[in-house]
């Protein structure tokens, strides 16, 4: 027979009972928080992979969806915040364009036309929605310069487009970008990050377009709804396009079919 030392099992049934009171009396708050807060979340340690890292949110933007500023003479400048979950009231929407229905309807649309546009937006939206978020960037006269930014999938595909009539294009994307390209230039070079040209394969050029692809492109076929992943298009007349990844801050961008020998100012100024 085993004997037990009463201070063995000296635990009052009374003192668990109050401890678990007091577990329980912390505090919850009423509602959860909104959607866009998991981005902003400290990621778990382990190796350190650009495209999963959750993306910094400006401070004191708020998030929107149908953003639309379209002006005459004046550039556009700023930081914006993208969520496509958002509900707008339909009073507070512009009217659509020729080539837009409801389902395509810009998330993001910012047209001037003698002016420069520099912009970072900031994509958000999680594996439940699966509507592909549509950007339209446009100059008659000026350079563009868009920032888009974006957690790893599962996300929210992209289709973003940016033109300049006379003006050069530079767009940095998302690690996690994955898809076509199509850049048309009709007086100026193409120019792609090392890391870009690392992952991008090119179909043809033909009649000053190119087409090209980001990723593997392996399971790519067609589809009766088209490509659903996302989607790039890059236009100017007169003037230089540049693409590279967005955690690239200086990166040395190849010059593709644009003519050697160019002086510092040129390179200075992407001519």
């Amino acid at each position: 027979m085993i004997l037990t030392l009463d201070s063995d099992i000296d635990v009052k049934p009374k003192e668990i009972e109050q401890s678990d009171i007091i577990v329980n009396r912390a505090t919850i708050p009423d509602d959860p928080p909104p959607a866009y807060a998991d981005s902003q979340k400290t990621p778990a340690a382990g190796p350190v992979n650009d495209s999963l890292a959750p993306i910094p949110l400006p401070d004191s933007v708020k998030p929107i969806n149908f953003l639309s500023l379209s002006r005459g003479n004046t550039s556009i400048k700023g930081k914006y915040v993208i969520d496509p979950r958002i509900k707008i009231p339909q009073c507070m929407l512009p009217p659509l364009s020729e080539d837009e229905t409801e389902a395509t309807r810009k998330n993001v649309l910012l047209h001037t036309s003698n002016g420069s546009i520099d912009a970072d937006v900031f994509v958000i939206g999680d594996v439940d929605f699966k509507q592909k978020v549509h950007m339209s960037v446009k100059t008659s006269n000026g350079a563009v310069v868009v920032r888009v930014h974006a957690s790893a999938a599962p996300r929210p595909p992209m289709h973003i487009k940016a033109r300049s009539s006379n003006g050069s294009v530079t767009l940095h994307i998302p690690r996690s970008f994955r898809g076509p390209v199509t850049i048309r230039t009709s007086n100026g070079s193409v120019r792609f990050s090392d890391s870009i040209s690392t992952h991008l394969t090119t179909f043809s050029e033909v009649k000053k377009t190119r087409r090209c692809f980001i990723g593997d492109y392996t399971d790519w076929t067609d589809q009766p709804e088209g490509w659903i992943g996302d989607e790039l298009d890059l236009e100017t007349s007169n003037g230089t396009v540049k693409l590279q990844y967005d955690v690239e801050p200086n990166a040395n961008a190849s010059n593709v079919g644009s003519p050697k020998g160019k002086g510092l100012l040129a390179k200075l100024f992407g001519a």
